[in-house]
């Protein structure tokens, strides 16, 4: 974009959403011309996971797992099984079954 219309900027907030290491990769890019390389699957879970325990910090168990429904249905998108994954992050109730729930998903793509 910057090339072809001379802009100063550009947007990519909603492009983040389930994907944070887009912006080491946009750097990286901007700096050498090649991507950065893409997380390892545990580096994800440690991500998510992670997300998790600051959401629930800040706002607590209740709210904080409900608002992480969303996010993990975000950095699991086109994540093989992950329409039926959905399904069972829907129902999460506490950190454990979050943690349970990732690592069981990402334990049965390792097999694949």
């Amino acid at each position: 974009m910057k090339q072809e219309t001379g802009c100063d900027a550009v947007m990519i907030g909603r492009a983040l959403q389930g994907n944070p290491w887009l912006l080491e990769d946009i750097r990286t890019y901007l700096e050498t011309g090649v991507h950065a390389k893409p997380p390892t699957p545990q580096e994800k879970v440690d991500t998510i996971l992670e997300h998790g325990r600051m959401l629930i910090e800040h706002k607590g168990e209740y709210i904080g797992i409900r608002e992480m429904r969303k996010h993990t249905a975000w950095y699991t998108a086109g994540v093989p099984g992950s329409a039926a994954f959905r399904g069972r992050i829907n129902g999460m109730e506490n950190y454990g079954e979050l943690v349970k729930a990732i690592n069981d998903l990402y334990d049965r793509l390792a097999h694949i």
